[in-house]
């Protein structure tokens, strides 16, 4: 029987291969797009936005006011769902953009 553990690799870690290096023609297509990046933050804060002023809004007033009062408000309520949809959306295409 022989002992395993004084074996080396055939080959050393720096000849490994590695697709492209040092190949200064080789095609890379974009994959960040800053416009787009920028536009998913803007979704993500007027999400948040629209959410936080739907749940305040929409949520407050029905302790603080009268009955009749509180029908007003339960339409603010429904800016709440947009918001959150509006941030998921963000969240999603500035995660695609490569999250800087």
């Amino acid at each position: 029987m022989s002992d395993h553990s004084d074996k080396r690799p055939d080959s050393d870690p720096e000849e490994e291969f590695e697709p492209g290096i040092g190949d200064p023609y080789r095609f890379e297509a974009p994959s960040r797009q800053p416009g787009f990046a920028r536009a998913s933050k803007v979704m993500l804060v007027l999400g948040a936005i629209l959410s936080a002023v739907g749940v305040i809004g929409g949520l407050g007033p029905i302790v603080f006011t009268s009955e009749e009062d509180k029908r007003q408000f339960m339409d603010l309520l429904m800016l709440a769902p947009a918001g959150v949809i509006l941030m998921f959306t963000g969240i999603t295409g500035w995660v695609i953009a490569g999250g800087r």
